[in-house]
């Protein structure tokens, strides 16, 4: 109930008790002046609850009169603070009535589209449970109009706000630099296929424009508290965590920032249903072969990104929660983690001294002729990802504290269909260069299966001529650097390395 009408309620109920009180008053006066006038001397001189300043009844019916008048000016004071309430609950009604599309309506209750009913007796109540989450959040909102429509709608809506988010082009090129570096099979078009899961994970899509949640169905018993919860942070923060420099974010920031807010949403979830455990909960992807999300062409390595915020993020906002709660967490959205390593330790992102990326300097990245198609920057945790497709998990997480930096471009093959990728990643010490060099020796040999590394590399170089790709690694930067090239064409590999990684640690 917002809290104008509680208010409201308890002024009408305060001036009603004033009423009575007022009214009982005037009646113990009007008996009492009655009274005084059949009585007789005798009884005025005997009489000590009559007898006020030398016998003078006057003075009494002067003192109840003055608090009548007090009385009747507070009931007057409580009638203009109900009046300017009631204005204010119009107004607030007037407002929400407008949002959901309809008139006279006291609480937005949640529309059906058209050729998709659903029954009074089965109408979930998203109202109720958006309050009970805004109140665990520690947001101050009032419920937002919830629509139900199909996923393709909710799809589509996802899609029209990722799409000014990225260059024209970016899903595209993003598919075939993970086709190069070898995490995905083919090309793909990433943007698509992040708006179709998406419509899975979350699925809803809070629409800024008309300021509406639409909700795909529900599929299980419990609400979907997941979406809810990421609607009204989406609401809240989607404006400052993701302005209009977001296209020329890099994987690693973007996740980053996806970490705070799918995280934030992930711990509302789980808060609100520990205190509600027989209804709280609901929303999100399951593991089951059979999950509907299954019905989604995204290769794995792009599922686990995408999982990941939800995952990942969801330690980092409890962290912060826990230091100084929710108001620690909303500062966070002011300042943002700005890469996945602050993301993985909280205490790198409240330290004094902000982290700063390694530089890894290529002044001149033209190769054979060639500019790159695509320049980023993977970060720890899609790395993580990569690694722990070939080799134990327990190890690929255990890398991640010691990264630096990474730097990863592509540029175009002549040659089949995956392009050339060249990868060069930074590290805090020669102990995790070591670590991260042993590891994708690990993968690519796991990778391709049956190639035998060249016996002619020169010491800290790692050499594999698969029978479709070409692959070079070698150590940089004095020990703490990891250069990687995986291409098609022998050629490229060897004038890539020549390049930008000329030197080799002895």
């Amino acid at each position: 109930m917002p809290r104008s009408v509680i208010i409201l309620i308890s002024l009408l109920l305060l001036g009603v008790g004033i009423g009575a009180l007022l009214h009982d008053k005037q009646t113990k006066v009007a008996f009492i002046g009655s009274a005084t006038e059949s009585v007789d001397s005798m009884t005025l001189a005997t009489n000590p609850l009559l007898i006020n300043n030398g016998g003078n009844t006057t003075s009494f019916d002067g003192e109840a009169s003055s608090q009548i008048k007090i009385l009747e000016s507070q009931v007057e004071y409580y009638q203009e603070q109900v009046r300017a309430l009631q204005k204010e609950n119009s107004q607030l009604i007037d407002k929400l009535a407008s949002l959901n599309g309809k008139k006279d309506t006291p609480m937005p209750n949640p529309p059906c589209t058209p050729g998709n009913p659903i029954a009074d007796d089965e109408s979930p109540d998203f109202v109720g449970i958006g309050i009970e989450l805004v109140k665990t959040r520690g947001l101050q909102d009032i419920p937002i109009p919830t629509v139900i429509v199909s996923r393709a709608e909710v799809e589509k809506r996802i899609t029209t706000w990722l799409t000014p988010q990225f260059r024209p082009d970016h899903g595209k090129l993003q598919g075939r630099a993970l086709a190069a570096i070898g995490v995905i099979p083919d090309r793909v078009d990433t943007l698509a296929l992040k708006a179709a899961f998406l419509s899975h994970q979350i699925g809803a899509w809070y629409d800024q424009t008309d300021q509406t949640l639409y909700l795909t169905e529900k599929n299980d018993e419990k609400e979907n508290a997941l979406a809810l919860s990421y609607g009204y942070l989406f609401k809240h923060f989607a404006t400052t965590l993701y302005p209009s420099k977001t296209k020329s974010m890099t994987l690693d920031a973007r996740l980053a920032s996806d970490c705070l807010l799918a995280g934030d949403a992930a711990l509302t979830r789980f808060l609100h249903a520990m205190r509600n455990p027989t209804k709280g909960g609901g929303g999100g992807v399951g593991e089951d072969p059979d999950d509907p999300s299954r019905a989604v062409p995204i290769p794995n390595f792009l599922r686990e990104v995408e999982l990941l915020p939800f995952d990942i993020g969801f330690d980092f906002t409890q962290a912060l929660h826990s230091i100084g709660e929710w108001e620690q967490v909303n500062a966070a959205y002011q300042r943002p983690p700005t890469t996945g390593a602050e993301v993985l330790d909280a205490r790198i992102y409240l330290h004094e001294t902000p982290f700063v990326l390694e530089p890894i300097d290529w002044k001149n990245n033209i190769i054979s002729g060639k500019t790159p198609i695509w320049d980023d920057t993977l970060g720890p945790l899609a790395t993580a990802i990569l690694l722990k497709q070939f080799i134990p998990n327990p190890i690929a997480l255990a890398i991640l504290p010691g990264w630096r930096n990474d730097h990863l471009l592509t540029y175009s093959s002549d040659e089949g269909t995956r392009d050339h990728a060249v990868w060069q990643t930074l590290w805090k010490d020669s102990d995790s260069a070591d670590t991260f060099f042993s590891a994708m020796r690990t993968r690519f040999l796991n990778k391709y299966k049956g190639s035998t590394p060249s016996s002619n590399a020169a010491p800290n170089v790692f050499q594999l001529d698969a029978s479709e790709r070409f692959i070079l690694m070698k150590r940089t930067h004095n020990g703490h650097g990891v250069f990687v090239v995986d291409a098609s064409e022998a050629s490229f590999a060897k004038a890539a390395t020549d390049k930008l990684a000329p030197t080799v640690i002895k």
